[in-house]
């Protein structure tokens, strides 16, 4: 005749808590102490019903286990297996987002992406566009274009300005008449911000030369011409 067994409930309760658990009978102290040294098992959903089903037939009929410790183990077992499966879907979901960032990425190579810098590449042809993020109205916006040894080329007024981003052109030309050669630029854009001159954000043009994915994860990197390495979620407006 078996020996009823009534604390069950402590070991399914800790089983639905950490959905594992290790051989410890005594009848069973060979098999526990192999398992010892050799790596934990994770128990299922149908070990769990089984360790059930064996704690209904054995448990004393003159004192059987509160229906309530059951539904309590359910619960338990139930919030670990669903937590088990939305973990498996946002890691899908996880996979999917960088799949998809991976494919717009690639379809970027070759064109040109706007993004916050303070420098630019100008190709010797033509006029440069570039933008500028004003936070607040002003009397005074200005553009200056510097060379690659610092020295100021260019100086573009912009005048009164509205809060907003403030597009720019440049045509190449300098302040002493000439036209700038093909090279890297450092674009400065400042204000007049309630009495005091304020250094602000430019939004200059780059192109993408490729395109960088870790395996790791993490985020995907765009490798723009004389800017380096960005994050493609800072681009701000792709060229048409």
């Amino acid at each position: 005749m078996s020996t009823p067994v009534n604390n069950s409930a402590s070991i399914l309760s800790q089983y639905a808590l950490n959905s594992s658990a290790t051989p410890t009978s005594a009848s069973n102290a060979a098999t526990a102490s192999a398992a010892a040294t050799a790596t934990q098992q994770t128990l299922g959903e149908n070990d769990f019903l089984t360790m059930m089903m064996a704690q209904l037939k054995n448990q004393d009929p003159l004192n059987p286990m509160d229906n309530s410790a059951f539904v309590a183990q359910l619960a338990q077992f139930s919030q670990v297996s669903g937590i088990q499966n939305l973990n498996t879907t946002m890691s899908s979901l996880s996979s999917n987002l960088t799949s998809n960032q991976a494919l717009q990425a690639s379809s970027l190579i070759g064109k040109q992406v706007y993004v916050n810098s303070s420098q630019a590449v100008y190709n010797g042809q033509g006029a440069f566009s570039g933008m500028v993020t004003l936070p607040q109205s002003t009397d005074s916006l200005n553009v200056q274009i510097s060379d690659a040894s610092g020295a100021v080329i260019k100086q573009i007024s912009l005048g009164t300005q509205a809060a907003g981003s403030i597009p720019f052109t440049w045509d190449g030309s300098t302040d002493a008449g000439g036209s700038a050669p093909a090279g890297t630029y450092k674009i400065a854009a400042t204000a007049d911000l309630s009495g005091k001159s304020t250094q602000l954000t430019t939004v200059l043009p780059a192109n993408v030369n490729s395109v960088s994915f870790s395996s790791s994860g993490g985020a995907i990197q765009l490798n723009l011409q004389g800017l380096g390495s960005t994050p493609l979620s800072s681009v701000q407006q792709i060229a048409q």
